[in-house]
This record gives C-alpha cells, sequence and structure tokens, in this order.
C-alpha cells in the first residue's frame, strides 16, 4: 500500500482476509503479536503463545501466517500504519499555515520565523506523544534490533522510516533548502534519540532540555535570513 507522496510502500507479506470477520480475526492475531512483544519480546512470538493471547483456533495463526517472519513484519506493518494516522494528521495540523504562505511569504524573515516556529512545535509534539506511549516504543525498539536479522523486517523498517521522513521533508521543501533529504536525516535522528533518552529516563519528557535541544537544531539547518544554496561538502 502506497503511503505519503508515494515515496515509500508498506507492505504484507501474510495472506489477505477477504470478509470482514476474517479482518477482524487477522487483526486480533496482528494485536496479540504487539502484546506479546510488550510482555516477552520478539523472541517470545510463536504461533501456540499468539494463538492464545489472541483467543484464537492455532490453525488461524498458521493459516494467516504460516512463516513467523511475515507474522513478525506484518505485526510491524500494521502497528507502523497505526502510528503514521497519528503522524500524519500532527503533520496537517502543525503545517496548515506553512502551506497557506505564498512562495515570497516563505522566503521573508517573518515567513522563515513562522515556518520554523512551526517545524520545532511539530517535532517536539511528536517527540512527547511517542514517547509518552512506553508500550509502543519498546515494540519499535525490538522491531528495530530484531531487523539486525531478518532481511524482510529490515526492508519494512526502511518503508516505515521513509514513510516518517515524506512526512518531515515537505516542511524543509517548502523551506526551498538545498538539500532537504541530509536535513529530514538529522530530524529523525535526532526524534529517535530523543525518544530513547525519554525511555531510558535520562531526559524528562517535558525536561526544558527537549526544546532547547529542537530549537538548536532546527536554526542550526534552517538560520534566519539565509538562503537556500548548494550545500558545502568536504574535501
Amino acid at each position: 500500500m502506497t503511503m505519503d507522496s508515494g515515496k515509500s510502500e508498506l507492505v504484507y507479506h501474510g495472506r489477505r482476509a477477504q470478509r470482514a470477520d476474517s479482518r477482524q480475526r487477522r487483526k486480533a492475531i496482528l494485536e496479540a503479536t504487539l502484546r506479546l512483544i510488550v510482555k516477552e519480546g520478539i523472541r517470545g512470538i510463536r504461533h501456540r503463545a499468539v494463538a492464545r493471547e489472541a483467543s484464537v483456533p492455532l490453525a488461524a495463526t498458521t493459516y494467516y501466517f504460516k512463516d513467523l517472519n511475515d507474522l513478525i513484519s506484518d505485526a510491524f506493518t500494521y502497528f507502523v500504519e497505526q502510528g503514521l494516522e497519528h503522524t500524519r494528521q500532527l503533520q496537517e495540523d502543525s503545517f496548515a499555515a506553512a502551506r497557506n504562505l505564498s512562495p515570497e511569504d516563505r522566503a521573508s524573515g517573518a515567513g522563515r520565523k513562522l515556518l520554523i516556529q512551526q517545524l520545532t512545535r511539530f517535532i517536539l509534539t511528536h517527540v512527547r506523544n511517542q514517547a509518552g506511549n512506553r508500550d509502543f516504543r519498546l515494540i519499535e525498539l525490538a522491531f528495530r534490533n530484531e531487523a539486525l536479522r531478518s532481511a524482510q523486517l529490515t526492508a519494512a523498517i526502511r518503508a516505515a522510516n521513509n514513510a516518517t521522513e515524506a512526512l518531515i521533508q515537505e516542511f524543509f521543501e517548502l523551506l526551498g533548502l538545498a538539500d532537504p533529504q541530509a536535513a529530514v536525516q538529522i530530524v529523525h535522528g535526532t526524534i529517535l534519540n530523543l525518544e530513547y533518552q525519554i525511555l531510558s529516563g535520562a531526559a524528562s519528557i517535558d525536561s526544558p532540555l527537549l526544546e532547547r535541544t529542537v530549537t538548536m537544531m532546527v536554526k542550526g539547518l534552517i538560520p534566519m535570513g539565509a538562503t537556500a544554496t548548494e550545500p558545502e561538502l568536504l574535501d
């Protein structure tokens, strides 16, 4: 299924469900898989354990997911889709004013200041929303660690990253940044790091350090009064 701007695709590998009751059962299996990951980690995912958690017959899990790799990969895809809906809505709310600016207004000092403020607010809200759900972050970290052992899950992680980064890249394109892709990598990396700092207890979700960090990063990427020029490369 194609996500925003067609820049990334999230793909399901297990057997598709046609009827409404079958789709509900398949969804129950995926949600049970996510709950088990919170309790036991990905290594605890087995057909029998998932069937028990989902309150479905064992035959149902093996029908939709003959391969455990498909079950794990599809559970991640389902997990990402739920999160992207919230991120997409946050993006719509945060970037609405920016989209209404004319190119001339975006290039002005006041316009660029507004864009920087909106991007900072978007990042801070996103980080706090994400880090505020500890179980979801444990699930995400479990998937990312398991992807180091699974090529199929690595592809799903990459697609998920691309989908999230496409939402951020639009902002840098509005700003006319010369290298929006590089800017997106910096922002996404900072988001993941801040979420981990909060999850591990190294930083509070309401810490002023979060706002200072994000503000410094955004101002560094888009200094006031700067023009969109080609990035300088090291020799």
